[in-house]
Protein backbone atom coordinates (compact mmCIF):
# COMPACT_ATOMS: atom_id res chain seq x y z
CA UNK A 1 0.00 0.00 0.00
CA UNK A 2 1.25 3.54 -0.75
CA UNK A 3 3.01 5.36 2.06
CA UNK A 4 1.35 8.74 2.70
CA UNK A 5 1.68 9.76 6.36
CA UNK A 6 4.13 12.47 7.38
CA UNK A 7 5.64 10.28 10.09
CA UNK A 8 6.14 7.42 7.64
CA UNK A 9 7.79 9.78 5.15
CA UNK A 10 10.08 11.06 7.90
CA UNK A 11 10.98 7.49 8.84
CA UNK A 12 11.76 6.72 5.19
CA UNK A 13 13.96 9.79 4.93
CA UNK A 14 15.96 8.71 7.97
CA UNK A 15 16.35 5.15 6.68
CA UNK A 16 17.30 6.38 3.21
CA UNK A 17 19.96 8.64 4.67
CA UNK A 18 21.31 5.76 6.75
CA UNK A 19 21.42 3.47 3.70
CA UNK A 20 23.27 6.10 1.67
CA UNK A 21 25.79 6.52 4.45
CA UNK A 22 26.38 2.76 4.31
CA UNK A 23 27.12 2.96 0.58
CA UNK A 24 23.79 1.90 -0.89
CA UNK A 25 23.21 3.63 -4.22
CA UNK A 26 19.96 2.31 -5.67
CA UNK A 27 17.82 1.12 -2.74
CA UNK A 28 17.46 4.52 -0.98
CA UNK A 29 15.60 5.96 -3.95
CA UNK A 30 13.31 2.94 -4.35
CA UNK A 31 12.71 2.05 -0.71
CA UNK A 32 9.02 3.06 -0.61
CA UNK A 33 8.30 0.90 -3.67
CA UNK A 34 10.21 -2.04 -2.15
CA UNK A 35 8.31 -1.75 1.12
CA UNK A 36 5.02 -1.52 -0.76
CA UNK A 37 5.87 -4.68 -2.69
CA UNK A 38 6.88 -6.46 0.51
CA UNK A 39 3.52 -5.59 2.11
CA UNK A 40 1.53 -6.43 -1.03
CA UNK A 41 3.17 -9.86 -1.36
CA UNK A 42 3.26 -10.50 2.40
CA UNK A 43 6.95 -11.24 2.24
CA UNK A 44 8.57 -12.70 5.37
CA UNK A 45 11.40 -10.66 6.86
CA UNK A 46 14.21 -12.72 5.27
CA UNK A 47 12.51 -12.62 1.87
CA UNK A 48 12.15 -8.84 2.12
CA UNK A 49 15.80 -8.45 3.06
CA UNK A 50 16.72 -10.58 0.05
CA UNK A 51 14.53 -8.34 -2.14
CA UNK A 52 16.35 -5.24 -0.89
CA UNK A 53 19.79 -6.80 -1.33
CA UNK A 54 18.92 -8.20 -4.78
CA UNK A 55 17.64 -4.80 -5.94
CA UNK A 56 20.93 -3.13 -5.01
CA UNK A 57 23.02 -5.96 -6.46
CA UNK A 58 21.15 -6.02 -9.79
CA UNK A 59 21.54 -2.25 -10.15
CA UNK A 60 25.30 -2.39 -9.55
CA UNK A 61 25.75 -5.43 -11.78
CA UNK A 62 23.87 -3.80 -14.66
CA UNK A 63 25.99 -0.67 -14.31
CA UNK A 64 29.21 -2.74 -14.15
CA UNK A 65 28.34 -4.63 -17.31
CA UNK A 66 27.41 -1.46 -19.21
CA UNK A 67 30.64 0.26 -18.16
CA UNK A 68 32.79 -2.78 -18.92
CA UNK A 69 31.23 -3.23 -22.36
CA UNK A 70 31.83 0.43 -23.14
CA UNK A 71 35.49 0.22 -22.09
CA UNK A 72 36.14 -3.13 -23.78
CA UNK A 73 36.09 -1.82 -27.36
CA UNK A 74 33.57 -4.48 -28.38
CA UNK A 75 31.48 -3.89 -31.52
CA UNK A 76 27.86 -3.10 -30.70
CA UNK A 77 25.16 -5.69 -31.35
CA UNK A 78 27.36 -8.76 -31.85
CA UNK A 79 26.16 -11.23 -29.21
CA UNK A 80 25.53 -14.96 -29.15
CA UNK A 81 21.80 -14.25 -29.37
CA UNK A 82 22.23 -12.49 -32.72
CA UNK A 83 24.54 -15.11 -34.30
CA UNK A 84 22.84 -17.16 -37.02
CA UNK A 85 23.78 -20.72 -36.13
CA UNK A 86 21.21 -22.03 -38.61
CA UNK A 87 23.21 -20.48 -41.46
CA UNK A 88 26.56 -21.96 -40.38
CA UNK A 89 25.44 -25.56 -40.02
CA UNK A 90 29.02 -26.83 -40.10
CA UNK A 91 29.79 -25.08 -36.82
CA UNK A 92 29.81 -27.34 -33.75
CA UNK A 93 27.17 -25.66 -31.57
CA UNK A 94 28.07 -27.84 -28.58
CA UNK A 95 31.62 -26.47 -28.63
CA UNK A 96 30.34 -22.88 -28.70
CA UNK A 97 27.88 -23.62 -25.89
CA UNK A 98 30.77 -24.92 -23.81
CA UNK A 99 32.80 -21.78 -24.47
CA UNK A 100 29.90 -19.52 -23.48
CA UNK A 101 30.07 -20.90 -19.95
CA UNK A 102 33.36 -18.93 -19.75
CA UNK A 103 35.16 -21.84 -18.11
CA UNK A 104 37.97 -21.22 -20.60
CA UNK A 105 38.46 -17.75 -19.10
CA UNK A 106 38.36 -19.14 -15.57
CA UNK A 107 41.07 -21.65 -16.52
CA UNK A 108 43.07 -19.07 -18.51
CA UNK A 109 42.72 -21.11 -21.71
CA UNK A 110 42.89 -19.69 -25.24
CA UNK A 111 40.46 -19.82 -28.16
CA UNK A 112 41.32 -19.80 -31.88
CA UNK A 113 38.49 -19.11 -34.31
CA UNK A 114 39.76 -20.00 -37.78
CA UNK A 115 38.09 -19.76 -41.17
CA UNK A 116 37.74 -17.78 -44.39
CA UNK A 117 36.47 -14.18 -44.39
CA UNK A 118 32.79 -13.58 -43.77
CA UNK A 119 31.86 -16.74 -41.85
CA UNK A 120 31.19 -14.96 -38.55
CA UNK A 121 34.47 -15.31 -36.65
CA UNK A 122 34.36 -11.73 -35.37
CA UNK A 123 30.72 -12.13 -34.33
CA UNK A 124 31.51 -15.29 -32.36
CA UNK A 125 34.55 -13.72 -30.72
CA UNK A 126 32.54 -10.66 -29.74
CA UNK A 127 29.72 -12.85 -28.42
CA UNK A 128 32.15 -14.78 -26.25
CA UNK A 129 33.66 -11.52 -25.02
CA UNK A 130 30.23 -10.20 -24.01
CA UNK A 131 29.63 -13.40 -22.05
CA UNK A 132 32.99 -12.93 -20.32
CA UNK A 133 32.12 -9.36 -19.36
CA UNK A 134 28.77 -10.50 -17.98
CA UNK A 135 30.57 -13.13 -15.91
CA UNK A 136 32.95 -10.62 -14.37
CA UNK A 137 36.09 -11.04 -16.49
CA UNK A 138 37.94 -7.90 -17.55
CA UNK A 139 37.88 -7.98 -21.35
CA UNK A 140 39.54 -6.05 -24.18
CA UNK A 141 38.61 -6.34 -27.88
CA UNK A 142 41.10 -5.12 -30.51
CA UNK A 143 41.77 -5.69 -34.17
CA UNK A 144 45.19 -7.13 -34.94
CA UNK A 145 46.18 -3.85 -36.59
CA UNK A 146 45.22 -1.86 -33.47
CA UNK A 147 47.16 -4.25 -31.27
CA UNK A 148 50.31 -4.22 -33.40
CA UNK A 149 50.16 -0.43 -33.55
CA UNK A 150 49.99 -0.31 -29.76
CA UNK A 151 52.85 -2.77 -29.37
CA UNK A 152 54.94 -0.76 -31.82
CA UNK A 153 54.32 2.48 -29.93
CA UNK A 154 55.21 0.84 -26.61
CA UNK A 155 58.42 -0.46 -28.14
CA UNK A 156 59.33 3.00 -29.42
CA UNK A 157 58.73 4.37 -25.93
CA UNK A 158 61.24 1.90 -24.55
CA UNK A 159 58.64 -0.59 -23.35
CA UNK A 160 58.02 1.39 -20.18
CA UNK A 161 54.25 1.38 -20.62
CA UNK A 162 53.84 -2.15 -21.92
CA UNK A 163 53.32 -3.86 -18.57
CA UNK A 164 50.52 -1.42 -17.72
CA UNK A 165 48.60 -1.86 -20.94
CA UNK A 166 45.11 -3.34 -20.58
CA UNK A 167 45.88 -5.84 -23.33
CA UNK A 168 48.62 -7.25 -21.11
CA UNK A 169 46.66 -7.35 -17.84
CA UNK A 170 43.04 -8.09 -18.81
CA UNK A 171 41.56 -11.50 -18.08
CA UNK A 172 40.39 -11.95 -21.69
CA UNK A 173 42.03 -10.38 -24.74
CA UNK A 174 40.29 -10.70 -28.12
CA UNK A 175 42.53 -10.16 -31.17
CA UNK A 176 40.40 -9.88 -34.28
CA UNK A 177 41.44 -10.38 -37.93
CA UNK A 178 44.97 -11.67 -37.43
CA UNK A 179 46.30 -12.70 -40.82
CA UNK A 180 45.16 -10.00 -43.20
CA UNK A 181 48.53 -8.31 -42.95
CA UNK A 182 51.93 -9.98 -42.75
CA UNK A 183 53.93 -8.84 -39.73
CA UNK A 184 57.43 -7.53 -40.03
CA UNK A 185 60.09 -9.29 -37.98
CA UNK A 186 60.13 -6.75 -35.14
CA UNK A 187 56.33 -6.76 -35.01
CA UNK A 188 56.34 -10.55 -34.85
CA UNK A 189 58.81 -10.43 -31.96
CA UNK A 190 56.60 -7.95 -30.11
CA UNK A 191 53.60 -10.20 -30.71
CA UNK A 192 55.55 -13.09 -29.22
CA UNK A 193 56.29 -10.99 -26.13
CA UNK A 194 52.59 -10.34 -25.71
CA UNK A 195 51.60 -14.00 -26.07
CA UNK A 196 54.45 -15.08 -23.80
CA UNK A 197 53.52 -12.46 -21.21
CA UNK A 198 49.90 -13.62 -21.14
CA UNK A 199 50.75 -17.32 -21.17
CA UNK A 200 48.80 -19.04 -18.36
CA UNK A 201 47.99 -15.61 -16.89
CA UNK A 202 44.96 -14.78 -19.02
CA UNK A 203 42.89 -16.00 -21.95
CA UNK A 204 43.56 -14.88 -25.50
CA UNK A 205 40.90 -15.24 -28.19
CA UNK A 206 42.13 -14.87 -31.78
CA UNK A 207 40.21 -14.82 -35.04
CA UNK A 208 42.21 -15.52 -38.18
CA UNK A 209 41.67 -16.36 -41.82
CA UNK A 210 44.94 -18.35 -41.73
CA UNK A 211 45.28 -21.94 -40.61
CA UNK A 212 48.04 -22.58 -38.06
CA UNK A 213 50.25 -24.11 -40.77
CA UNK A 214 50.24 -20.73 -42.54
CA UNK A 215 51.32 -18.78 -39.47
CA UNK A 216 55.07 -18.84 -40.24
CA UNK A 217 54.36 -16.84 -43.41
CA UNK A 218 52.20 -14.48 -41.38
CA UNK A 219 54.95 -13.97 -38.79
CA UNK A 220 57.71 -12.58 -41.02
CA UNK A 221 58.48 -16.05 -42.41
CA UNK A 222 60.10 -17.03 -39.10
CA UNK A 223 59.21 -20.66 -38.41
CA UNK A 224 61.04 -20.70 -35.05
CA UNK A 225 59.14 -17.67 -33.80
CA UNK A 226 55.85 -19.00 -35.15
CA UNK A 227 56.45 -22.33 -33.40
CA UNK A 228 57.19 -20.56 -30.12
CA UNK A 229 53.98 -18.50 -30.38
CA UNK A 230 51.82 -21.47 -31.35
CA UNK A 231 53.38 -23.58 -28.59
CA UNK A 232 52.08 -21.14 -25.98
CA UNK A 233 48.74 -20.49 -27.66
CA UNK A 234 47.88 -24.13 -28.29
CA UNK A 235 49.05 -25.53 -24.95
CA UNK A 236 45.68 -24.77 -23.35
CA UNK A 237 43.45 -23.98 -26.31
CA UNK A 238 40.08 -24.53 -27.96
CA UNK A 239 40.40 -24.49 -31.75
CA UNK A 240 37.20 -23.81 -33.68
CA UNK A 241 37.37 -24.24 -37.46
CA UNK A 242 34.54 -22.57 -39.38
CA UNK A 243 34.26 -23.70 -42.99
CA UNK A 244 31.06 -22.30 -44.40
CA UNK A 245 29.44 -19.65 -46.54
CA UNK A 246 30.06 -15.94 -46.11
CA UNK A 247 27.36 -13.91 -44.38
CA UNK A 248 28.31 -10.84 -46.38
CA UNK A 249 28.11 -12.71 -49.69
CA UNK A 250 24.68 -13.98 -48.68
CA UNK A 251 23.51 -10.41 -48.13
CA UNK A 252 24.92 -9.38 -51.52
CA UNK A 253 23.18 -12.35 -53.18
CA UNK A 254 19.89 -11.30 -51.60
CA UNK A 255 20.21 -7.74 -52.89
CA UNK A 256 21.20 -8.88 -56.39
CA UNK A 257 18.30 -11.33 -56.61
CA UNK A 258 15.68 -8.65 -55.84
Amino acid sequence: MPVKSTNARSDFDAIEQLLRSLGFEHVPGTLPELVERGVRESLPLLAFLELVARSEYDFREERRVKTSLKLSGLPVGKTMDTYDFAFQRGLNKATIDLLTTCEFAQRKENVLLLGPPGVGKTHLAAGLAVKCVQNGFSTVFMTADELIDGLRKDDQAGGRRAHRRRYMTCAVLVIDELGFQTLERREAQLFFRLINGRYEKGSTVITSNKGVREWPDLLAGDEVLATAILDRLLHHCHVVNIDGRSYRLRQIEKRVSR
